[in-house]
Formats: C-alpha cells, sequence, structure tokens
C-alpha cells in the first residue's frame, strides 16, 4: 500500500449483475483520491429496494470474476453481508468493519440517488461515527442535489472541502465527488438479457467473464419463456 494514504474505501450494491459501470466508477473514485484499496461489498437482503433477481452464490461468484480482470490490484471482494444472518444495514457492516480495522480511515461510496434517502436509514447517525461517505454523482443526479435544505441535517458541519478530510481522520466527513457518468444501469442489462439480446449487445456492458458466466448459468431469464414452436 501506498504510504501515506491507509484508507479503505468501500463499495456496497447488489452487483445483479456487476457491470463496467461499477467497476469504472470504483477505480476512477480510487485513482482520484489515490486509494489503493477499494472492496466491493455485495448486499444479502437491500432494505431499500426489491430483491435481487441472481442467487447469492451467483452474484457472487460474478464479482469475484470481475475484480479478477483488475490488473491494478486495487479491487477487491468483501462477503461479510452475505456471511451475516440480519439485513444488509449499512451500519452493521460498518461496525464489524471499524472493529477490524480500529484506527484506518472508512470511505463508503455511494451514488447520491441512494445518499439523498440516508435520513431513512437504519441509526443513520452512527454512520458517521463509523466512517467517511464519499458521495458519487449519478446520470441525472449531480453531486449538489446533497446540498438541499433537507439532508442539511445530514450535510451541516460534516462538508469536507478537499480529500485530505478522508485521510487525516478515520470517520465523520461528506465529501462530494464527480466521477465520469456511466450510463450502464444492472436494469438494463437483465431486460436486455429477458428479451434474448446476443453477446454483441453486451459485451459494452459488463466483462466477459461476467458475460461468458451468465449465459453458463441462465440467469436472468423470463420468467415465461415462449413456447416452442409445435
Amino acid at each position: 500500500m501506498q504510504a501515506g494514504n491507509r484508507s479503505l474505501a468501500l463499495f456496497g450494491g447488489t452487483f445483479d449483475p456487476v457491470h463496467w459501470g461499477h467497476l469504472r466508477v470504483a477505480l476512477d473514485t480510487a485513482d482520484a483520491l489515490k486509494l489503493t484499496e477499494v472492496r466491493l461489498i455485495p448486499s444479502k437482503s437491500p432494505v431499500h429496494r426489491k430483491a435481487p433477481g441472481a442467487s447469492e452464490a451467483d452474484r457472487l461468484a460474478m464479482l469475484r470474476l470481475a475484480v479478477a480482470e483488475d490488473r491494478s490490484g486495487t479491487l477487491a471482494v468483501d462477503d461479510r453481508e452475505l456471511r451475516r444472518d440480519t439485513p444488509s444495514y449499512t451500519v452493521l457492516t460498518l461496525q464489524s468493519l471499524r472493529a477490524e480495522f480500529p484506527a484506518r480511515p472508512l470511505l463508503w461510496l455511494i451514488g447520491v440517488d441512494a445518499f439523498q434517502h440516508l435520513m431513512s436509514w437504519y441509526q443513520w447517525p452512527q454512520l458517521f461515527e463509523l466512517a467517511h461517505f464519499v458521495v458519487l454523482n449519478r446520470p441525472g443526479y449531480p453531486v449538489a442535489n446533497v446540498l438541499s435544505p433537507a439532508l442539511a441535517p445530514v450535510w451541516q458541519g460534516r462538508l469536507a472541502r478537499e480529500p485530505v478530510a478522508l485521510t487525516d481522520t478515520t470517520h465523520g466527513s461528506l465529501y462530494l465527488h464527480t466521477v465520469a457518468p456511466q450510463a450502464i444501469s444492472a436494469t438494463e442489462i437483465r431486460n436486455k438479457i429477458a428479451a434474448g439480446a446476443g453477446d454483441e449487445a453486451l459485451t459494452s456492458l459488463l466483462p466477459p467473464s461476467v458475460l461468458t458466466y451468465i449465459r453458463a448459468h441462465q440467469l436472468y431469464q423470463p420468467e415465461h419463456p415462449p413456447l416452442a414452436p409445435q
């Protein structure tokens, strides 16, 4: 690990399936903030969205295949939420990580669309006692959306203007970071596969190893496939 930056970045999601948008955002953020480790954390049972289409085992397998293609060695997979018999509450995940790394800065990477609902999260004020939050733009959601009066209880007194705040202390800051927009969604990928899209329509959306896995395990097929001709 590079000297002077012990920060551990954390990027949660269903990864159903993991795609280039996830990977590029993680790597671009790591490069901009000089992070040497970003852990991708697949959720077990998301609290604020519907259940994933693929099983835990399949989502984890696809994520490991994608991370194995990262030649920089920056990305890693952390499956602690899948191994825990509780809903995927972020506060529990951060408590587990903080117990493991008591003196290391923790950075939770999150899209601004999800962050706007932070005050509905389980024990949300405790999150900032455990980690920093790095809010990333999403297509149609600039990071400036965070600075709304409705979210003032979250950002007032926590907003960091420079990324050095994320390394000088272990937790407590909110940093807004703009990345190159990634107009790729897992929903789009699932819909394309269910509609019978060929590989040529999907290769620009997700890593080849992930697409091969999806084909081999027949994931994201329509619930009621068309009847074969008689």
